[in-house]
Parts: structure tokens; C-alpha cells; sequence
């Protein structure tokens, strides 16, 4: 609201087709808009009930996420499946959500329709279209709201069978953007910042809206499809607007290397740019060096790449501050490193990790033993627990996994902390991220969890036995790639391993769109568990490791 009287001719500019067609959003038209639609929804709505935000690429979202948040309900954004896609996510993540209305526009109305109503979801759900508001501005109360409501709805994965939307309230948001802010003061980023992720993401939303409208910073927003079709289009428009900051994963700076051909480079000019973000996804050493060499001679310098940890349930990146020189890394043995330790070296077969900054005042990252809670010292690797004012509040309606994400506490009974599923250790003060404890997997840029894929993967022959599998990824070329290891009913002599593992491969391919690098079938009681009869995934990835190929199919 602030902006609108402080700024109202500012904002937002859509590059409709990635490069000179645009559409401008003022501060002005952005609240007016919102107001309406705010208007129109409290007269049928109550504080609190969650709104469905539907919508094609573009930027009718923007409007939509603002006349929710005005109304005092919460916004639950989510990317609807593309033509020919199952819906079956879709229909999961709405229906944990429990709506009360679905906001779209009139034209991707008339696509979603007959695919809700096939599913049962949308029989008593009311659409309203965002195109065609309804109702009159002056009816618009601003909402009884404080920094503890509720405001969003981020669902961690639209591919998990299991559905956990993180609650993030107006105060997360808020501490999200300043703390952001202070970390950005002291670096000149004037000009104008460059997104393309989708704005249904936790990193488009706020790097496309949120944080250019809370620092007043021009923000030029691309649509995704563009970008991936036409990598060229992005640092093209970093050139035109002489933008100071950008971010992507790792995965769009490579494709910026290797997709956009010399004779294509030869106009621009990234000399603005300040601030190169990375982060969602596992950072590569290589893709900063190529991406730097390559684009040194047209202005990037090397100390832009700001390489930071973070993720949905500590509503995005985590404050972190960055050390210069950009990026700091470390070299370390590579099987010392499966095995759970750091030791530095000097030799060129050690892995080469990006650190992700140090911690700043108010924030608290520890590095702690996953088995006993007990915190970890210098170069000692464990799971990475969260502290601090930006963490989400829990995951909505599952309070059993809220308590064992979101409800930590060291074995001392220090606490709460947010266990992140990752691992990693702090040298010099510099954190590092060595992998990811397998409860959580990322896996071609999708966010899973290891019990979804097991419970699914179980379910494909009927020679598995029920909660006796581990899912866990694994590096190959460079990428993250899924592995299943399942324990076998002690009945199945003579068992056709090539049928169950065809069976296993199928059914994942089909319900999460993954390739499953390798299923391994075991004997019963193979598979390390805790004294508690937890599965050890992070051991049994070791052992997958240290014993590739034995038994796989």
C-alpha cells in the first residue's frame, strides 16, 4: 500500500515476449487493481480462507496475490499441469488446502474447468475471474491483520504425494525483505533487477515483486518459457535495463554457456550487474568458472556471483553474508567426504565446494549430528539446523511433521531449530553444503521427499515389502539422479529382479516424471536401521556408493 503514495508511477515491466514487447505494472494500478478485487472477495469471503491462485504465465497473478492479501485471506499460488499432464498433483495440493475460492483469469478459466470438474474438485469451489472484477473499490475495508496471520501458502513440491504447504505469515514477509535489504545496502545495485523463475515459486515472487517494490528497485520480469526456449533473452535484457542484480539455480547460468551461440553474445554488456544469485539447487564450481570466463569480455566480473543457501520452509534464502573474494571454495577429499568427514587437499581429484557465506546477527545456523542432536564442530559434517525470525511457523495441517521439521532440539534441549534435510559443515566460519540428508531430495529442480517416493515405489509389485525401502540421490555427471533400494519378502525365490525393477521405474516415471537411475533389491533386514527401526538413508546411500552396481537393476 505504501508504494502506491510513495511511488505510484513505479514498478514492474513485462517483457510479454521476452524481449522488446512490454507490459507495464505501476505501484499505482497495482493497488487499484488489488483493492478491487479485495472489495469483491470480502463481500463473499471470511478472513483466513485460503484463495487458489490459478493462472498461465504472465503477470495476472501480481494483482491476484495483492487483492488476497488485502482481503485478509490467504494466497496459495500454484502452477497449474501443462497440457497432456496428469492433474493428480494439482487435485492433492488443493485439496490439502482446503479453499474456500479459485482466482484465475476468464480465458485460463475456460482450460481449467473441464479438467477440475473431471477430478471432483471444482464442483463447489467458486471461480472468480480476476479479468472481470466485480463490485466497487469504495467497498474495500483494509483487513484487521498483524504480522502473526497467516498470508501464503507455499507448498514445498506440486510432485510429492504427500502435499506440505509452508505457512508464511505478513511478518515472515516482511523480515524476509529486510533482512535482504541490509544485506543488498552496501552494494550499488541502481538501475533495475532481471527475474524470469515462475512467480508461483517462493524465488520469482519475491525476486520479481516483493523485493524491488520493498527497495524501489526497477524490475523487469521475463516469462520462463522464453527464457528456457532463448537463454540469450535474459542477458539481453540484463543489458538493456544495465541491471545490477539477477539470480537463477545453477542449471540457467549453465545454459547460458552452453545455449547461446558467440555471434549472439556480441551486444551485451553486463558491466551493471552487481548481484548474481545462486541458489535453490546445488552450486557448481565449474558453471561459475565457464560462465565467468565466457562473459568476462562483455562486463561481468567474477565477484558478482553472491552464492547463498536457503529454502522454502526458511521462506527462501537464508541470511547469509557474503565474503569477498567471490566465490570462496574448498577443495576436499572426495571419499573422505561420503564417509562423513572433511579433510582439505591439494589434489586435483578432490571435490571442489562453493561455500554459502557466514551467518549475520539475529540468525542461526548449526551444524548438528542428524542421530544424536548433538551440534558438530569445525569441519565435522551434519545436518544443517536453522534458527531466526524468517523461519516458517510449520508445514499447514500436519502437525507431526511441523514438530519433526520445524520443532528440533539439541540434545542439551536448546531449541526449536528447523532441521533442513541437508548436510553440511562450516570451515573458517564459511558454510559449506556437502549433500542432502535423504529425507529431502532434489532431483532435476524437484523438491521430494524420500518417504513419498518409497510408499509409491512399494507399491508397484506386490514381492516388496511395505516400509522397507530407502530413497536417496546420487552425483552422476554432475546432476542429481534418484536410486531405490527395496527389501524383498523372503517367499520370492526365483524372483524375476527385472520385472519388479521395470515395475518400480514405471510406476515413478508415471506419478513424479523421473528417471530412476537404479533399483536395488535386497534381502529382507538388509536395508541400516536406527535401534528405533528408522531406515538410515544417508548409510544405505553410503553403502550404495561404496558398493555401486551389486545387485541393481
Amino acid at each position: 500500500m505504501d508504494r502506491a503514495q510513495t511511488t505510484p508511477e513505479h514498478g514492474l515491466i513485462y517483457l510479454t515476449d521476452g524481449e522488446t514487447q512490454e507490459v507495464q505494472l505501476s505501484h499505482q494500478a497495482l493497488h487499484e487493481q488489488a483493492r478491487l478485487l479485495a472489495a469483491q472477495l470480502q463481500q463473499r469471503f471470511n478472513p483466513g480462507d485460503r484463495a487458489i491462485l490459478l493462472f498461465g504465465e504472465g503477470i495476472d497473478i501480481i494483482p491476484a496475490f495483492f487483492g488476497v492479501l488485502y482481503a485478509g485471506l490467504v494466497a496459495v499460488p500454484l502452477i497449474p499441469p501443462r497440457p497432456g499432464q496428469p492433474s493428480d498433483d494439482l487435485v492433492s495440493l488443493m485439496t490439502d488446502a482446503q479453499p474456500s475460492v479459485l482466482l484465475t483469469t476468464t480465458g485460463f478459466g475456460h482450460y481449467l474447468k473441464p479438467m477440475l470438474e473431471a477430478s471432483g474438485v471444482a464442483g463447489a469451489l467458486p471461480m472468480v475471474f480476476t479479468d472481470a472484477p466485480s463490485g466497487n473499490v469504495s467497498d474495500w475495508s483494509p483487513p484487521a491483520i498483524t504480522g502473526e496471520s497467516l498470508a501464503a501458502l507455499l507448498y514445498t513440491s506440486g510432485s510429492t504425494s504427500l502435499p506440505r504447504g509452508v505457512m508464511m505469515t505478513h511478518g515472515h514477509i516482511l523480515r524476509r525483505l529486510g533482512g535482504l535489504a541490509d544485506l543488498m545496502a552496501a552494494i550499488d545495485t541502481s538501475g533495475a533487477t532481471v527475474n524470469w523463475l515462475p512467480l508461483q515459486h517462493l524465488m520469482g515472487l519475491f525476486g520479481s515483486v516483493l523485493q524491488p517494490m520493498y527497495m524501489e528497485i526497477q524490475a523487469v520480469v521475463l516469462p520462463t518459457s522464453k527464457v528456457i526456449e532463448r537463454p540469450v533473452r535474459w542477458l539481453q535484457a540484463m543489458t538493456r535495463f544495465r541491471a545490477g542484480s539477477s539470480g537463477a539455480p545453477n542449471f540457467a547460468f549453465q545454459m547460458c554457456v552452453d545455449r547461446i551461440e558467440p555471434q549472439d553474445r556480441q551486444d551485451l554488456d553486463l558491466s551493471a550487474w552487481k548481484i548474481a544469485v545462486l541458489s535453490t539447487e546445488a552450486i557448481r564450481i565449474e558453471t561459475l568458472d565457464q560462465f565467468a570466463q565466457t562473459y568476462a569480455p562483455f562486463g561481468f566480473q567474477r565477484s558478482a556471483y553472491y552464492t547463498s543457501y536457503g529454502l522454502s520452509e526458511s521462506i527462501g534464502t537464508f541470511d547469509v553474508q557474503p565474503q569477498t573474494p567471490k566465490p570462496i571454495t574448498l577443495r576436499v577429499d572426495a571419499e573422505a567426504l561420503e564417509q562423513g568427514q572433511v579433510r582439505v587437499t591439494t589434489s586435483g581429484s578432490g571435490r571442489v565446494l562453493v561455500g554459502c557465506g557466514q551467518t549475520v546477527p539475529g540468525q542461526q545456523i548449526v551444524i548438528v549430528d542428524p542421530d544424536t542432536c548433538r551440534p558438530c564442530g569445525d569441519d565435522q559434517i551434519g545436518e544443517i539446523w536453522i534458527r531466526g525470525p524468517q523461519v516458517a511457523d510449520g508445514y499447514w495441517h500436519q502437525p507431526e511433521a511441523t514438530a519433526l521439521t520445524f520443532q528440533a532440539q539439541l540434545s542439551g534441549g536448546e531449541g526449536p531449530y528447523l532441521r533442513s534435510g541437508d548436510l553440511g559443515f562450516f570451515h573458517e566460519r564459511e558454510l559449506y553444503v556437502a549433500g542432502r540428508l535423504k529425507e529431502m531430495l532434489i532431483v532435476r529442480g524437484k523438491n521430494l521427499y524420500a518417504v513419498d517416493l518409497e510408499r509409491t515405489a512399494e507399491t508397484a509389485h506386490s514381492a516388496l515389502l511395505p516400509a522397507s525401502s530407502a530413497a536417496f540421490s546420487i552425483p552422476v555427471d554432475g546432476e542429481e539422479q534418484l536410486v531405490l533400494v527395496h527389501e524383498v519378502r523372503p517367499d520370492q525365490a526365483g524372483l524375476d529382479v527385472e520385472q519388479v525393477a521395470s515395475a518400480v521405474r514405471r510406476l515413478i516415471g508415471e506419478r513424479y516424471l523421473l528417471p530412476v537411475h537404479s533399483v536395488v533389491l535386497v534381502e529382507a533386514g538388509s536395508i541400516p536401521r536406527t535401534e528405533t527401526g528408522k531406515i538410515r538413508r544417508l548409510h544405505a546411500r553410503t553403502l550404495f556408493l561404496r558398493e555401486s552396481g551389486t545387485s541393481s537393476a
